[in-house]
């Protein structure tokens, strides 16, 4: 940067030199040097093509009017002296004008190369490949039926791209996913990227936003250009390019920012067009705003939403995705000390538990289960130090959970009873 900004100022002192030739009414500049630069730019310009006379122009002083003989008169020197002064206040004026633009200039650059930097606004995300390497396979998330239908055949498609090519499919059929908040969209496709091999590039869309004019779009644009060519250098290798959040790009609006929104929409459906000529590109887009079917055109921009031909919906975690979540969970503490063997192995309590917290009108998330067991963990160690976790501390953290979630306190009081 250093570098760059040095050869700008070598080109601002030619052009300075350039208008000091003009207003010399070019007179012949053989030799100049440069015996001065300070921050206000004063600079010294030395003729040596004038014998008899020395003038020497410094900007900053207003100094160069030279001197007459003793033998003028005195009119012809006073008309010279009016001249001489005139001119030099020109060019200091001309000096300090172009002094003025070129800092105008240096600051312009400085704050576009910071901005892009990420020091001040929003850094443009590159694509980076997630590490998918410690998530879950599809089978450990014990899928719903219905979820499990949609996503064998989705693999289906992924693993057998080259075929589906050959009989007319160009491209894989972007994916729309949607689900309440906490219900596991984001484990979905995790798993999926890791049962079938392929390289998942992720982005938040929310991270898009910025509060630059021009820059939201830019983002967006400079993500998807930077996936394409990843997914370009391996054509054999499947890519998913996943926007989640993606509501934040695509949500109608009638509001007075309509102009600032219909340049996001264009700039997404650009990006998203360029994707679909890659052919080992499987575009996933997810949002939690439009949780059921019928919100995802009154929510959402018809003409975005309509360009994913599948849309899958992830329900709520059921009582085997709720066990699974905490036998997980379990199975990460080294230290068995600090685990009670009943939480450990397959006890009935938590089965009944889990039953019963996966069932309509509870709506518990993954979320809301990783929230019980945290607190479960503090609640033990709330008890003595280096207490182990029983399951008394689990039941402790689903009532206060419950109170959270305003469920009746009589009837989960009622159900805990129930478990030994």
């Amino acid at each position: 940067m250093l570098q760059f900004f040095t050869k700008k100022l070598k080109i601002g002192n030619l052009l300075k030199l350039f208008v000091l030739y003009i207003i010399e009414d070019k007179m012949c500049v053989k030799d100049f040097c440069m015996n001065e630069i300070s921050q206000v730019s004063a600079y010294s310009i030395q003729n040596s093509n004038l014998q008899q006379k020395s003038k020497v122009v410094n900007f900053r002083s207003g100094d160069g009017i030279t001197k007459p003989n003793s033998g003028d008169n005195r009119d012809s020197f006073v008309s010279e002296y009016e001249k001489q002064k005139k001119k030099a206040n020109r060019d200091k004026n001309i000096s300090l004008g172009l002094s003025v633009f070129m800092a105008t200039a240096f600051a312009a650059i400085a704050a576009v190369t910071l901005h892009q930097s990420g020091i001040f606004g929003k850094k443009v995300q590159k694509a980076i490949a997630k590490d998918i390497t410690n998530e879950k396979t599809l089978k450990e998330l014990a899928l719903g039926k219905e979820l499990q239908k949609q996503t064998e055949e989705i693999k289906l498609m992924i693993d057998r791209k080259d075929v589906f090519r050959e009989k007319g499919l160009k491209s894989m059929p972007p994916i729309f996913v949607y689900s309440e908040p906490g219900a596991g969209k984001n484990a979905w496709v995790y798993g999926l990227a890791k049962d079938t091999n392929a390289k998942l590039f992720e982005v938040n869309v929310l991270k898009f936003n910025d509060m630059y004019n021009g820059q939201s779009e830019n983002n967006i644009l400079k993500f998807i250009e930077n996936a394409a060519k990843e997914a370009k250098k391996n054509p054999n290798q499947t890519v998913i390019v996943y926007f989640d959040e993606i509501d934040s790009v695509a949500m109608k609006d009638n509001s007075v920012n309509s102009t600032f929104t219909n340049k996001l929409h264009n700039a997404f459906k650009t990006g998203f067009n360029e994707l679909l000529k890659i052919p080992n590109v499987q575009i996933i887009g997810s949002s939690n705003k439009a949780c059921k079917e019928e919100a995802l055109t009154t929510l959402l921009d018809e003409a975005i939403i309509n360009r994913f031909g599948k849309k899958i919906f992830v329900p709520l975690p059921n009582s085997e995705q709720l066990q699974n979540c905490m036998k997980t969970y379990f199975e990460k503490i080294t230290n068995k000390k600090y685990i009670a063997q009943e939480l450990t192995e397959n006890s009935e309590n938590i089965k009944k538990m889990c039953d019963y917290l996966s069932q309509d009108g509870h709506h518990l998330s993954f979320r809301d289960m990783e929230d019980i067991i945290s607190q479960a963990v503090v609640l033990s160690e709330k008890e003595a130090k280096g207490y182990p976790i029983e399951m008394k501390h689990v039941k402790e953290a689903v009532l206060e959970k419950a109170n959270q979630l305003n469920w009746p306190p009589s009837e989960i009081e009622a159900f805990m009873k129930t478990l030994v």
